[in-house]
């Protein structure tokens, strides 16, 4: 029996070294490229290029600002004041409260006070994924306050027919925090690649996608916030779908009807149809990451709701 003990002390040692290491090394290769704000009482990492009207991009679960700097900012920030801000907990933005920063309406207060201290007014919101949670929900907590909206591959609505065990090792009850900073980081990396093929299945992983941080989410931290987030989703949209009438302003849904990760049926076609004069675009394949596989229909789908909006 102490043998065993000492046996599995040693190996969670060796594998929290790792995971220390693998992080210090996602640091190195991937530091922030961006400027830090205080806003919303927490630190905010916030990547911008260009002038005009203001665009801001929100990312998905396991991503991050830089996504959105290496797909669409070269293109965007050549007509609108381009802005990507990592949300709480991911990237180099400070989680704060988990309570308070672990659902969309969490995020979205956390946005409006990042765009409050950067001067931006009314802008398009763009969101992708979970971040199209996030931009609805802003929609909806400030009506007026937004241009217009672009939900890339969205989620929206609830999936689940019952309640499930917390999404990740890393935020289960009494042993996640001991996962947390062994198992997840090491075995993260063993299976992202095969993680990142699965998203854009049956196609190639874009180049650009290649310069993205995806190591970064993959550090303790960030994984928790993601396991937290993703938990609280199902119950949070199941309470939101009802306001989807309410929405008056400019709205444009990419999706892809084959999209392993988020439904179309389920979620984009579902918000379309809820939505009046919402416009649904469906791209002919490209998996779930739309603004890298089909960045010309997510540019499409910015330029329609940025003259509907009149600018």
């Amino acid at each position: 029996m102490l043998t065993a003990l000492i046996l599995l002390g040693a190996a969670l040692f060796g594998l929290g070294a790792t995971s220390e290491h693998l992080t210090a090394q996602a640091e190195q290769d991937f530091p922030p490229s961006g400027r830090f704000i205080e806003a919303g009482g927490i630190r905010q990492h916030v990547i911008e290029s260009g002038s005009g009207a203001p665009l801001v991009m929100i990312h998905g679960a396991y991503g991050f600002a830089e996504d959105f700097a290496v797909s669409l900012m070269p293109q965007t920030a050549k007509q609108f004041r381009s802005i990507a801000i990592d949300r709480p907990g991911h990237g180099y933005t400070e989680q704060g409260n988990p309570d308070d920063t672990a659902t969309p309406d969490g995020q979205a207060r956390s946005l409006h006070a990042a765009l409050d201290r950067l001067g931006v007014k009314k802008p398009i919101l763009l969101g992708f994924s979970y971040g199209g949670a996030v931009a609805l929900t802003y929609a909806l907590q400030y009506p007026g306050e937004v241009a217009a909206l672009v939900l890339v591959s969205p989620a929206t609505h609830p999936w689940r027919s019952r309640a499930v065990m917390p999404f990740g090792i890393a935020d289960a009850p009494l042993i996640g925090p001991v996962l947390k900073h062994t198992i997840v980081t090491p075995v993260g990396a063993l299976l992202k690649d095969g993680a990142v093929d699965s998203v854009f299945a049956p196609e190639p992983v874009p180049e650009a996608f290649g310069r993205t941080p995806v190591a970064l989410g993959l550090r303790p931290d960030d994984y928790a916030a993601t396991a937290r987030e993703v938990r609280a989703l199902d119950a949070f949209l199941r309470e939101q779908v009802p306001r989807y009438a309410s929405l008056r302003l400019p709205v444009a849904i990419v999706v892809n009807d084959a999209d392993r990760s988020v439904s179309s049926h389920i979620h984009g076609r579902a918000l379309a149809a809820a939505v009046s004069g919402a416009e649904l675009i469906v791209t002919d394949g490209g998996g779930h990451p739309l603004h890298f596989s089909r960045p010309d229909s997510v540019l499409a789908a910015i330029e329609l709701v940025a003259a509907q909006a009149g600018f």
